[in-house]
This record gives structure tokens, sequence and C-alpha cells, in this order.
């Protein structure tokens, strides 16, 4: 299949896959022996330089391997510009409807925008997209509604360490998906 390349004035469909860069982030000093967190770090969808939260487009119904191909690069490149660098380690991933119509009513309903960036070479990303928090909302506000969407109705999309095997993706965040899986296999016994 084709690389899908969407038209800079192309609006998002509802229906696309966007996530959210995951980056390493530092734990306690010392310890050795800390259990890997269970849920989605607050500081992934902390934005603080401005209104925006970036997004990358992943695929118009799921997320597509020639897209991740593409963008893989980018955010590699991305990492190298933190201090100290950080490893990306892939993607938190929602569909748009979602962020359209959030599952209670105190969360906001927000809206996503194309917004590629031109630039050269990997400074360049058409699949770039945007959520602008309401303007009410603090930028700590607007990063726990967001961790909320992506660890109730998302997923994630893991990269594998450069030449490393793929490791399979897409795993569920919630609670209740990883009962139902449970679930699920015990069925099968």
């Amino acid at each position: 299949m084709p690389l899908w390349k969407p038209q800079s004035n192309e609006p998002v469909g509802q229906n696309e896959h966007l996530g959210r860069r995951l980056f390493d982030e530092p734990s306690l000093a010392g310890a050795q022996d800390q259990k890997p967190i269970a849920r989605l770090i607050l500081r992934h969808f902390e934005e603080k330089r401005d209104q925006q939260v970036s997004l990358d487009r992943l695929g118009r119904t799921s997320v597509e391997k020639a897209v991740v191909r593409y963008l893989r690069p980018r955010a590699d490149r991305a990492g190298t510009r933190f201090r100290p660098p950080k490893a990306f380690n892939g993607w938190a991933v929602l569909s748009a409807r979602k962020f359209g119509s959030p599952p209670a009513p105190p969360a906001y309903a927000l809206t996503v925008i194309a917004s590629p960036e031109s630039g050269t070479d990997l400074d360049e990303n058409i699949y770039h997209a945007h959520i602008s928090a309401p303007p009410n909302m603090d930028y700590y506000s607007m990063a726990l509604h967001l961790r909320e969407l992506f660890e109730t109705q998302g997923m994630i999309e893991r990269v594998a360490e450069q030449g490393a095997p793929p490791q399979p993706g897409n795993r569920f965040l919630s609670l209740a998906s990883r009962f139902r899986e449970w679930l699920i296999k015990r069925r099968k016994r």
C-alpha cells in the first residue's frame, strides 16, 4: 500500500488515529529496583511552550506502518533535543473522534487541527497536528485531561529500539481492557 500523504489543507478525519510521542522519563536517582509505572506519565502530556499540544497523524483508520516508518526518524531526532537527551519509545494513540466526544461530562471536547510542519529533511512533518487547550485551562489541567483520555480510551504503539527485533504493540492501558484480556485468556483454558 502506498504511503498516505494528507494534503496541507486536508482536515483531520474522525477515524484518523493520532499519537502523542512518548519519551523516556527519569526515575528516582539511586533506586535500582523500581517497578515500572502502570500508567502513562503525566509529563508526556505537559506542554508549557504554548496552549497547543502536538500530535502526529498516524493513519486514516488505524496506525499505518508506512507512516510510522516516516515519523520514526523525526521522533528519534526530537528526543536528542532534550537536555539530557531522551529515547523515543512510541506513541499514545487515540482516534480523532474520541477527542471530540469525551466519556464524562466534566471532560472537555477538543478539536484536532492539522498543522503540517515544513522544513528540510527531518524537520518536515506532513503528519503534524495539534490540539488547542480551552482558554480557561492551564497546562497542568490539560495534561491531566489528555492522560485520562489516552489511558481510558487509547492504546500504546510501541517502537522497537534501533536494531532490536520488533515487539508486539497496541496494548491497551486501561484496567478494564487488561481485565477483559485476562478473562478471554482464562476462558480459552
